[in-house]
């Protein structure tokens, strides 16, 4: 039972530091996610209220085009979704 235990607590241990690890790097994207929506937004209505964020998306894989930063990625998918979001609205 000892034995159990300890893996149980190991594999916790590890699932813990790894969604940690993963907040830290989701936490940039998101941030620019946030920035850009808010900038796209405000561009496509011609208003300076700050809109309502909407939940950050997951970050998708970048591809060949994609900035290197991860708030530079987010940025980019922020902007376009406000844009869509300023204009339908």
């Amino acid at each position: 039972m000892r034995t159990r235990s300890k893996i149980t607590i190991l594999v916790l241990s590890f699932l813990f530091s790894l969604c940690v690890a993963n907040s830290a790097v989701a936490s940039d994207f998101c941030r620019g996610f946030e920035q850009g929506y808010k900038t796209g937004y405000k561009r496509a209505k011609g208003t300076s209220l700050d809109p309502l964020v909407p939940l950050c998306p997951l970050q998708p894989l970048k591809g060949i085009g994609d900035p290197k930063s991860d708030f530079e990625h987010g940025y980019t998918i922020g902007f376009k979704r406000g844009m869509a979001d300023g204009s339908r609205r």
